[in-house]
């Protein structure tokens, strides 16, 4: 796959933030793992930069950053194979509880709090198309692109397709196609006129709305429609959200409802409380410098951030947010 607009956007952010990307490695350094999101979608630059600034503040430690998803960071927490990751708040609860889609309950999840970024599900079509969503989900012929298994998008998809009594083998069998790959391949594969739908999740101000928009193809966004974003309310913790006309303007012409949800910083149990200090901490001090990296995360307030905890806040955490003065 090509990475190039991604490490593009990434060195960007990188650069506003008055950051190099890489750091110096000491003998007695130590890495940890931080997974993200697909490559080309918000998460990923917003890991490289955040772990950036954290490296900056924390000598000798070393953050690999490696693709991931919603969907499966909570189990590459769980498994040791990570030690920070995104997680998605509704996820997040279901991989504590063990509940669908996760086999068991996950006791080694615990959390930084939130990133104070609302992420919305966006789905893209060309301007002229007629059908509403639920039409177009309900078709076995459908063309569609969405990122990969790992993703919080992926599994949404399957659960709306579901919904209208449709799924990924019955798209492939009425001839239809379900195209999974990174975002930068998705957008570019939708502006080629590939398939006609693209599925998304993404921010106020939206990076990948910006590529689609400045594409080939006029496009538009669509609503969701009410049955199904309170069916995932009731079933599976989404949020109901609306996106308000004139946050997009190529892109709506009105208020758009839609699913959402919250998103969070994921951490191992077994990091220990001091090293978890330091790194929300480097958050914390540093929070002024995060819009630099994606605009999205100026909504990051420690005094709320905290509050987010669809699993528990690492001791390290909460000691970080009291000593700053934001947990009582």
């Amino acid at each position: 796959m090509r990475f190039a607009s991604t490490w593009k956007s990434v060195r960007l952010a990188l650069a506003a933030a008055g950051l190099a990307l890489g750091t110096v490695a000491s003998a007695s350094a130590q890495t940890i793992e931080w997974s993200s999101g697909s490559p080309g979608g918000a998460w990923f630059t917003q890991t490289t930069g955040v772990s950036a600034i954290v490296m900056e503040s924390i000598p000798g430690l070393n953050i690999r950053v490696v693709p991931g998803g919603g969907k499966d960071n909570p189990s590459r927490i769980q498994a040791g194979i990570s030690q920070i990751a995104m997680g998605i708040d509704f996820l997040s609860k279901a991989a504590r509880d063990g509940s669908d889609p996760y086999k068991s309950p996950m006791d080694k999840v615990r959390t930084l709090g939130s990133t104070g970024v609302a992420v919305y599900f966006m789905v893209y079509v060309q301007a002229d198309e007629t059908r509403s969503l639920d039409k177009l989900l309900a078709d076995p012929t459908l063309k569609i692109g969405v990122t990969p298994q790992s993703t919080s998008e992926y599994l949404t998809l399957q659960r709306a397709l579901a919904f209208y009594g449709n799924s990924a083998e019955k798209i492939r069998a009425g001839g239809g196609k379900m195209i999974v790959s990174a975002y930068s391949e998705l957008i570019q594969g939708f502006n080629d006129g590939q398939f006609d739908v693209l599925w998304t999740a993404g921010e106020i101000p939206s990076g990948i709305a910006s590529q689609v928009q400045d594409g080939r193809r006029k496009t538009k966004l669509l609503p969701f429609p009410a049955e199904l974003s309170k069916d995932f309310a009731a079933r599976f913790g989404y949020a109901e959200a609306t996106i308000k006309n004139g946050s997009f303007p190529a892109l709506q012409s009105a208020d758009l409802p839609v699913t959402a949800m919250g998103n969070l910083y994921l951490v191992s149990a077994d990091l220990p409380d001091d090293l978890v200090y330091k790194i929300t901490k480097a958050i914390i001090d540093n929070r002024a410098r995060l819009p630099n990296i994606y605009q999205a995360m100026k909504g990051f307030d420690p005094a709320d951030a905290w509050t987010m905890r669809p699993v528990p806040l690492h001791p390290g955490a909460e000691k970080a947010y009291r000593d700053a003065g934001f947990l009582k």
